[in-house]
């Protein structure tokens, strides 16, 4: 491991004996090596004494890099691994004009698939993958959202059941909280959804990816396949939140 690795993954600030004890060499010759670092601008030397960080031409390139990602490519690439682990359909959305819109798909290999079509539109009202992005609003974002409320076609409802507007805006915090959105019928009747955020370096929600299947399959969430899915459903999360440079706001 070299030196700038050791401080790109303290996360902060490190001291000059933790990164000699790291790269395994002495205090006197890791010193050496931090001032060629300085001198490029990749390494920082703190005021506190004997911190080091990354300079700002490290955090340049880092910026470079995460602009020059094709994020949603980079995305689709999990939707399609995720599928191949679970075989069930999976989408991905991102958040567009107060709905939530289906960038990409990859469906179940079963006989009878569960269509869900990129360019599709996913109401916060109705469906599991918009109310998850709706948890991320801001306050006055979500007052915006809100104002359809009482003009809306139809009641909204979770699980079958009618929601009022203080039991879904007690929804969208619930999702907030545990970081997971669910339902069941969003879709159509005896099809079960789940769905996870993914966040951006700016610490909001960048895409949801949702998994959706037949209720008597993955619709007890105590059930082995239903908890396999979930599980697998975190582990594209994290994996995509490492890829895309992602971390989320306390």
């Amino acid at each position: 491991m070299s030196i700038l690795d050791v401080i790109v993954d303290a996360g902060g600030a490190i001291s000059l004996n933790a990164i000699s004890a790291k790269v395994d060499m002495s205090p006197a010759k890791a010193h050496r090596y931090l001032v060629s670092l300085i001198e490029t601008g990749l390494v920082e030397r703190l005021k506190e004494p004997g911190l080091y960080d990354l300079g700002p031409k490290a955090l340049k390139l880092g910026l470079k890099a995460i602009q020059r990602i094709d994020r949603v490519s980079i995305a689709n690439e999990e939707v399609v691994s995720l599928n191949s682990r679970i075989d069930e359909t999976v989408f991905l959305s991102i958040w567009n004009d107060d709905e939530a819109l289906v960038v990409g798909r990859k469906a179940s290999s079963r006989p009878i698939t569960l269509m869900v079509r990129i360019g599709e539109v996913l109401s916060p009202f109705y469906n599991a993958t918009g109310r998850l992005f709706a948890a991320y609003l801001n306050d006055a974002e979500l007052d915006n959202l809100l104002k359809s409320f009482s003009s809306l076609p139809r009641q909204p409802q979770l699980n079958g059941q009618d929601l009022d507007r203080s039991e879904f805006v007690e929804e969208l915090r619930a999702i907030r909280t545990v970081k997971f959105s669910t339902g069941i019928g969003d879709f159509q009747s005896s099809v079960c959804s789940y769905s996870v955020p993914i966040m951006n370096a700016r610490g909001g929600i960048e895409f949801a990816l949702t998994v959706i299947g037949y209720e008597n399959d993955i619709g007890d969430p105590n059930n082995k396949a239903a908890m396999r899915v979930k599980s697998e459903l975190q582990i594209s999360m994290e994996r995509l939140k490492e890829k895309l440079g992602a971390w989320e706001a306390i």
